[in-house]
């Protein structure tokens, strides 16, 4: 079974989930490298199905999960599992209550408003023509999952793939206040900077070459730059503890 057949599986399986969450009463947002999808052109292949969930009830999708051929366990921040196709595997991923970055060990705490700022949007594959409707987290939001992680390609590509398509919509000032809210603002800061030191040394070109097989457009780069610099500022702002101790 090659890529785009895979790819398909995993989209109708994530279609399946989703309907039947809706059946059980469990809102499920859509995260990862999907999500992504939904708001780009889409630069990179993927297959994993990352999801987030409104209450401890997706206990309830373990019959669907489990009809899908998905073998699960349950985790502490939620259900893991996967799906053998053939030489590969689909990885399935449901968060409750937090988002659990490995890489770094750091959470990233879940309230209502992820919820209630879901927008349903269209998730496409990269080889497969399938296609669905699915409730996507917001834009900022996805922008601070993706700036979480270290060292991994997939997720600098995700990052550049959202500054470069919607850059523009991205509001710096709430970015910065969700950073602030989950304790997340130190690290959004170094990876900011980060990002920004791999982009000047050539770091990043070398990585999206590698993903996507193109290259980053040197006027795209030096706004991308920009964009880094504009959110370093505003995360290095003090907090409002800070500043009333400084008062």
């Amino acid at each position: 079974m090659n890529e785009e057949q895979i790819e398909s599986r995993s989209l109708l399986d994530l279609a399946r989930i989703i309907g039947e969450a809706g059946k059980l009463g469990v809102r499920l947002v859509l995260i990862g490298g999907y999500a992504v999808r939904a708001y780009t052109y889409g630069y990179r292949y993927t297959k994993d199905i990352d999801l987030v969930a409104d209450k401890p009830a997706i206990g309830r999708l373990k019959g669907i999960l489990n009809t899908l051929g998905y073998s699960i366990r349950d985790t502490e921040f939620g259900i893991a599992g996967s799906k053998r196709v053939n030489e590969d595997f689909i990885d399935l991923h449901i968060s409750v209550g937090k988002i659990h970055d490995i890489s770094t060990g750091k959470d990233y705490l879940v309230d209502p408003t992820l919820f209630r700022n879901a927008k349903r949007l269209k998730v496409k594959g990269y080889y497969s023509k399938t296609s669905l409707k699915a409730p996507v987290v917001d834009l900022d939001t996805l922008l601070l999952l993706k700036l979480m992680p270290v060292g991994r390609q997939k997720d600098a590509v995700d990052v550049l793939s959202l500054l470069l398509d919607r850059r523009g919509e991205i509001n710096l000032v709430s970015l910065a206040a969700m950073g602030e809210r989950s304790g997340l603002k130190s690290h959004l800061l170094d990876r900011s900077r980060e990002y920004a030191s791999r982009l000047r040394k050539g770091e990043l070109d070398k990585i999206w070459f590698n993903v996507t097989a193109s290259r980053l457009p040197h006027v795209e780069k030096r706004e991308i730059a920009k964009f880094f610099a504009k959110l370093a500022s505003f995360l290095r702002l003090p907090t409002r503890n800070e500043a009333s101790r400084q008062e």
